[in-house]
């Protein structure tokens, strides 16, 4: 009887066999790549475009219009003999803002919006996460056309809103399906690559994103569109159309693996191979599948002797805690993940308010500054360890907030006025480079620790961990406007506080291991020696 030879190998190494960089691949960063500028698209607007409040406009006794501050402006907001309307549309404030005058005593309507769309993203981070679990996998044509359908239609149906508060509800679930959709899809893009295309995912799908908000503010601002057609044009329509893309996309192999669903997975990456003109072994298994083999008499006699019958270890989002290794590795991330995302945040409204420019231009800055960002950090998670960038990260990011700080700079409050002495000039332009800088950095920052946290966490836990991340930082979002505006408010400088939040940062890095050229870990450390990670019950 001739011998018969069985390859046997990893997911990893099918995952190269079945092609890299090729058809499959480039086909899913298009997808991905489109529905992510979408999100993008939408997400600043959301939280940039209409709710800024930046000029308020009064008008004098000949009826003309004159810049004024908000106090004067409500003067005559409350007057009978003003119409309200007009000096409201004449004031440079946001679209929704101006659509349901929500301005001087309805102001906190703006507070209750913006709050319900970070708790949506909170618990759509949450809910997703556990989905995940639930669904055994990460299904894709459940879980991402869900989501992505599910916003498009939510976009939609806002434009027959007819008050404030029923917005706030749309606007909560709107958020709620978007996390649900970047989460889920980032770990896919993923999951489903292999070597280089593995480490480059989170700055592609960044990059795209961060090209949306480029994009978003200059169509709104040309084509004169107002929210509601924003929302039906350029958000609804293409999510709900894009959804259908996902179908041409394949479940995770590395989950499929996890769920000892051997079948399913070679199905999926005999497809990738066949879409990438790739050919596998003509026999060939995966390792865990083997090892299942090997161990299955044991199982069988296990079962037998003590009458119980075998069932999937389970996982929820306690898991994440349960184990020292992944408990340890999530408080860390947890706290470089915010301090890195709020930085950001920080920083974009320093540059707001210390910027000279109009408001539009003043966001196409911060957009272009940071999908610059995204963009390098590809070319670091390809070369350089994890731990050494991130520390760089933090030590420069600390010290341009010093530098923020400590310079002599002018109140807040004057700094948009024109500007007389070359000093002045000088001092302002200065302090513009270090902020462009620190949200250059940080941008870079967001990217980079994208990927290690996708790679410091193992498969099993993989969604858990990267969700609950997502979570603390919407949950943080909710408050940090108003930490900013009570800075401003008293004149006090944003950038004290970060520049010790990042410094301590580096100290937590001594906590996590270095993933640069490592295996992806598919279950968790400690688990490693028991059976197959299986429990028994009678």
């Amino acid at each position: 009887m001739p011998i018969r030879y069985v390859d046997v190998l990893t997911v990893e190494q099918a995952l190269i066999k079945a092609g890299n960089g090729h058809k499959f691949q480039i086909r899913a960063i298009v997808i991905m790549s489109l529905q992510y500028m979408v999100a993008g698209m939408f997400h600043i607007a959301i939280t940039e475009l209409y709710f800024h409040q930046t000029q308020y406009k009064c008008i004098d006794q000949q009826y003309n219009f004159y810049q004024c501050n908000e106090a004067d402006f409500c003067k005559q907001y409350y007057r009978e003999d003003i119409d309200k309307e007009k000096i409201t549309f004449a004031s440079q404030l946001g679209d929704i803002i101006q659509f349901f005058q929500l301005v001087c005593g309805d102001k906190i309507i703006i507070l209750i919006l913006v709050t319900s769309y970070y708790l949506g993203g909170c618990i759509g981070s949450l809910y997703y996460g556990e989905q995940m679990e639930i669904r055994q996998g990460r299904y894709i044509r459940s879980i991402m056309i869900e989501t992505l359908a599910l916003l498009g239609f939510t976009c939609c149906l806002t434009i027959l809103i007819p008050n404030a508060y029923l917005l706030s509800v749309a606007l909560f679930f709107a958020n709620f399906f978007l996390r649900g959709f970047l989460n889920s899809s980032m770990i896919l893009f993923f999951e489903i690559s292999s070597e280089n295309l593995q480490k480059l995912s989170p700055s592609i799908l960044l990059t795209t994103y961060g090209i949306g908000t480029i994009i978003s503010p200059v169509i709104i601002e040309s084509f004169q569109l107002n929210w509601q057609q924003s929302m039906l044009i350029l958000f609804g329509g293409p999510a709900v159309m894009f959804s259908v893309l996902i179908k041409f996309m394949q479940e995770s192999p590395r989950m499929l693996v996890i769920k000892k669903k051997y079948h399913e997975a070679k199905i999926v990456i005999q497809l990738i191979s066949q879409c990438n003109g790739r050919e596998m072994p003509k026999d060939w298994m995966l390792e865990d599948e083997v090892k299942v083999n090997e161990l299955k008499g044991k199982i069988e006699e296990i079962a037998l002797q003590f009458g119980v019958r075998e069932v999937a270890k389970a996982y929820n989002f306690s898991s994440i805690f349960r184990y020292n290794s992944t408990r340890v590795r999530m408080f860390c991330l947890l706290y470089l993940y915010s301090v890195i995302i709020i930085g950001q945040f920080q920083t974009s409204k320093e540059i707001d308010a210390f910027s000279r420019l109009d408001r539009q231009k003043t966001e196409l800055l911060l957009s272009t500054v940071a999908t610059t960002g995204y963009l390098i950090s590809g070319y670091a998670s390809l070369n350089y360890n994890r731990k050494d960038v991130l520390k760089i990260v933090l030590g420069v990011s600390a010290l341009f907030n010093f530098l923020y700080a400590v310079f002599p700079i002018f109140q807040l409050s004057t700094n948009a006025i024109a500007l007389i002495s070359f000093y002045d000039r000088l001092m302002h332009t200065i302090v513009m480079m270090i902020l462009i800088m620190s949200r250059l950095v940080l941008s870079f920052g967001c990217a980079f620790i994208n990927i290690y946290a996708l790679e410091v966490f193992p498969t099993s836990l993989r969604h858990y961990g990267f969700s609950g991340m997502v979570f603390l930082t919407e949950f943080l979002f909710i408050f940090q406007e108003t930490y900013v505006v009570f800075c401003h408010t008293f004149g006090l400088n944003t950038s004290i506080g970060m520049f010790f939040l990042l410094l301590f940062g580096i100290l937590t890095l001594n906590k996590l291991r270095e993933t640069y050229d490592q295996p992806l870990r598919e279950n968790v450390e400690e688990m490693n020696d028991e059976l197959l990670n299986n429990v028994y019950v009678l």
